[in-house]
C-alpha cells in the first residue's frame, strides 16, 4: 500500500505540472473566458480540463500493481503461471491488475461511485480505455507495446495526423499517448 500511495501522489504531482498557468489565467478561464479555457484545453490536449482523464490517471496509478506477484512477466511465463495462460504472455501482471480492479469497481456496492466517475455509458468506455492504456504503459519490458506506443506517438504528432480526422479524435490520441508516456 505505501508504494501505491507514493505512485499515486507522484502521478497527481506530474498531472499538476502538465501546464502551470498563472493563477490569473486559471481564474479567468474559470470565470467563463471561453478563449482562455479553449487555449488551456488545446495546449494540454484536454488533459487539464477533463476531470475524467485526470481521475483515470490517478486511479491507474493506484491499481497498477494490484495482485502483483513480485516477479517480472517473463518469470511468470517461465514458471507457467496460470495467469500466463489467461493473458497469453502479454503484460500479464498489468492485465491482471486491470481485470481484478475493474471487477471490484463493477461490484454493486460501488454503483454510486461508478455513477459519479462515469456519468454516461460513453464516459465509462472512455474511462476504461484510459485505465487500460495507463496500466499497460507500466509494462516497460514489452517491446511490442513500446513499439506500438512509439508508432501512436508518431501518428499523433506528425503533420499527417491532422489529415482526414476530426480535431477531437486527434486531440484524444495526443492526450492518450502523452498520458502513456507520463505513466
Amino acid at each position: 500500500l505505501p508504494f501505491a500511495a507514493h505512485v499515486t501522489m507522484s502521478v497527481v504531482k506530474l498531472l499538476s505540472r502538465i501546464v502551470a498557468p498563472s493563477d490569473h489565467a486559471i481564474q479567468v478561464a474559470q470565470q467563463g473566458n471561453v478563449g482562455m479555457a479553449v487555449s488551456l484545453h488545446d495546449h494540454t490536449y484536454g488533459i487539464t480540463s477533463d476531470p475524467l482523464t485526470q481521475f483515470a490517471c490517478v486511479f491507474s496509478a493506484l491499481i497498477h500493481d494490484v495482485d502483483h506477484q513480485g516477479v517480472p512477466n517473463s518469470q511468470l511465463i517461465v514458471e507457467n503461471s496460470p495467469l500466463d495462460s489467461i493473458y497469453r504472455g502479454k503484460s500479464i501482471a498489468e492485465q491482471n491488475s486491470v481485470d481484478l480492479s475493474w471487477k471490484l469497481l463493477m461490484e454493486d456496492q460501488f454503483e454510486a461511485l461508478r455513477n459519479i466517475i462515469c456519468a454516461t455509458p460513453d464516459d465509462k468506455v472512455h474511462f476504461r480505455h484510459l485505465v487500460v492504456n495507463c496500466v499497460l504503459a507500466t509494462d516497460i519490458m514489452d517491446k511490442d507495446l513500446k513499439n506500438l506506443r512509439n508508432q501512436r506517438w508518431e501518428k499523433a504528432f506528425s503533420e499527417q495526423s491532422r489529415l482526414g480526422e476530426s480535431s477531437q479524435v486527434n486531440t484524444n490520441r495526443k492526450a492518450t499517448i502523452v498520458i502513456e508516456h507520463l505513466i
